[in-house]
C-alpha cells in the first residue's frame, strides 16, 4: 500500500539485467526477423513486477470493498487522498488507469449491493417525508378537535342565552298583555268620566279625571317600552338562531374530519375589538374592498359583539363574489343578502342624506363614494348594542371598478330618527 505502484510490463519491457537508462537496438519493421532468433520468455524480474501489480490491484479492490461495507457508499478519489489508512488515489490510478476504471474493475456501477442500499436510501428518505406528513395531520386532526370543542362550548352557551332571551321574551309579552288591560281598563273608565262630565253642570276641573289621564299615559308609555324591548329580543333572538345554525354546520364538518378551509381560521380565537375584526376580515377577503374610513370608524365603535361584526363581513365577501360577475347572479343583491342570513338595507332616506351629506361619504384612492345600503347589526339602544356597516356598490361605470366597499363599520349614522 506504501510504495507508488508500477506500470504493467510486456514482452517488450526491458531485458534481464538492463537499466532503466540502457538502450536497446531498434529493428527495422521491414527487416524480417532471423530464423534462429526468438522470442524470449519472461525474465524472472518481470514476472516478479507483474504479480507484484496483481497482488496492488487486489490489495486497492480490497480496500475498496472494506470502505463500501464500513461506510456504505462508494468512494471519491478525494476521500481517500488525507485518509492514511486508505491507497493514495495516485497509487490507485498508476494501476487501473482512472479512478472510474478501478471502480469499474471492481463491479461496483452494477452492485445489486449498492443498488439495493440506495434503495433502502431512498426509502428511508420516503419513510421520513411520510413521518413529517403524519405528524402534520395529527397536528391538523388535535386542531380541528379543539375546533369541535370550541364550537360545541359556544353553540351550548348561545342556546342557554337564547333560553334566557325566549324566557324574558314571555315575561315582557305576560306584561305587555297585562299593560294593554290596563290600558284598555283605563280608557274605558276615562271614557265614562268624560261623559259624566259633559253631563254635569259643574265646570271645576275633576281632579280624579286628571289622575286617571295620567295614569292612562303612563300605561301607555309603559307598553311602547315593552313593545321596544320585545322586538329587540325578537331580533336577538333572530340573529342567535343563525349563529346556533352556523356553530352546528361547524361542528358537524369539524366532526366529520371534513372542516373547510375557513374554519381555523375562523375559530382561532373571537376578536376583541371591532377593528381587530374588521382587520382580520380585509386579510381574509377575496372580493370585498375596505377602505380607510371603515378602519377609522371601527377604531371609534364600543360595540359589544366584535365577532357579529367578523361573520357579517365574511357573508358580505360572499355577496361581493356574486355582484363582482358583471352579467348577474340571476336575483338582487338584496335577495342574495338575505338568503346569507344579512339583515339589509337597501338604501338611507333623501332626507337623512340631506341633512348629513358628509356623514354618508367617503374617500377611497381619491374618489368619492356615496353610502347608502348598510346592514344592520344587534339591537336595543346604544352604540354598544347596535352597530351598522355602510356600503357603497359599484357597477364599474363610476371612479372605481365594480364591487362592494365598505365605507362604515360602527356607529350608527345619523338619520330621521336620531
Amino acid at each position: 500500500m506504501g510504495k507508488r505502484a508500477r506500470k504493467r510490463s510486456g514482452p517488450q519491457d526491458t531485458a534481464d539485467g538492463e537499466g532503466p537508462g540502457e538502450a536497446t537496438t531498434p529493428v527495422a519493421d521491414d527487416e524480417p526477423p532471423a530464423d534462429d532468433q526468438a522470442p524470449e520468455p519472461f525474465g524472472p524480474d518481470a514476472r516478479l513486477r507483474e504479480v507484484s501489480l496483481l497482488v496492488e490491484e487486489v490489495d486497492y479492490v480490497h480496500q475498496l470493498y472494506r470502505w463500501l461495507i464500513l461506510t456504505g457508499e462508494v468512494p471519491k478519489a478525494q476521500e481517500w487522498l488525507k485518509k492514511e489508512p486508505w491507497p493514495h488515489p495516485d497509487y490507485v490510478i498508476d494501476v487501473f488507469g482512472s479512478w472510474e476504471k478501478f471502480l469499474a474493475h471492481a463491479g461496483i456501477p452494477g452492485s445489486p449491493l449498492l443498488a439495493r442500499l440506495r434503495e433502502a436510501d431512498a426509502a428511508a428518505k420516503d419513510l421520513a417525508a411520510r413521518e413529517k406528513q403524519a405528524a402534520k395531520e395529527l397536528a391538523r386532526v388535535e386542531d380541528l378537535r379543539r375546533q369541535v370543542e370550541t364550537a360545541r362550548a359556544t353553540r351550548d352557551s348561545v342556546q342557554n342565552e337564547r333560553d334566557e332571551h325566549r324566557a324574558r321574551a314571555e315575561r315582557l309579552q305576560g306584561a305587555l298583555t297585562a299593560a294593554e288591560a290596563r290600558a284598555a281598563a283605563a280608557e274605558q273608565a276615562l271614557h265614562e268620566r268624560s261623559v259624566a262630565a259633559a253631563q254635569s253642570a259643574d265646570d271645576a276641573p275633576d281632579a280624579a279625571l286628571q289622575a286617571l289621564g295620567d295614569e292612562l299615559a303612563a300605561v301607555r308609555a309603559h307598553r311602547e317600552e315593552l313593545l321596544s324591548r320585545l322586538e329587540g329580543l325578537e331580533e336577538q333572538a333572530r340573529a342567535d338562531a343563525r349563529t346556533i345554525a352556523r356553530l352546528s354546520t361547524l361542528l358537524a364538518a369539524g366532526t366529520a374530519g371534513d372542516a373547510p378551509a375557513s374554519a381555523p381560521d375562523e375559530d382561532a380565537g373571537a376578536p376583541a375589538t371591532v377593528l381587530q375584526a374588521v382587520e382580520r376580515a380585509a386579510a381574509d377577503a377575496e372580493h370585498l374592498v375596505f377602505t380607510g374610513a371603515a378602519r377609522e370608524s371601527a377604531a371609534d365603535s364600543p360595540y359589544r359583539r366584535p365577532q357579529d361584526v367578523l361573520d357579517t363581513l365574511r357573508r358580505l365577501d360572499r355577496l361581493a363574489s356574486l355582484h363582482a360577475d358583471p352579467d348577474g347572479f340571476g336575483r338582487s343583491l338584496a335577495q342574495a343578502a338575505t338568503e346569507l342570513g344579512l339583515t339589509w338595507r337597501q338604501d338611507v332616506s333623501d332626507l337623512a342624506r340631506s341633512r348629513s351629506p358628509h356623514e354618508y361619504t367617503v374617500t377611497h384612492e381619491g374618489s368619492r363614494l356615496d353610502l347608502g345600503p348598510h346592514v344592520a347589526l344587534g339591537s336595543g339602544s346604544g352604540a354598544g348594542f347596535i352597530a351598522r356597516i355602510y356600503l357603497h356598490v359599484a357597477d364599474g361605470s363610476g371612479p372605481v371598478p365594480r364591487g362592494i366597499y365598505v365605507g362604515h363599520v360602527g356607529r350608527h349614522l345619523p338619520d330621521t330618527t336620531t
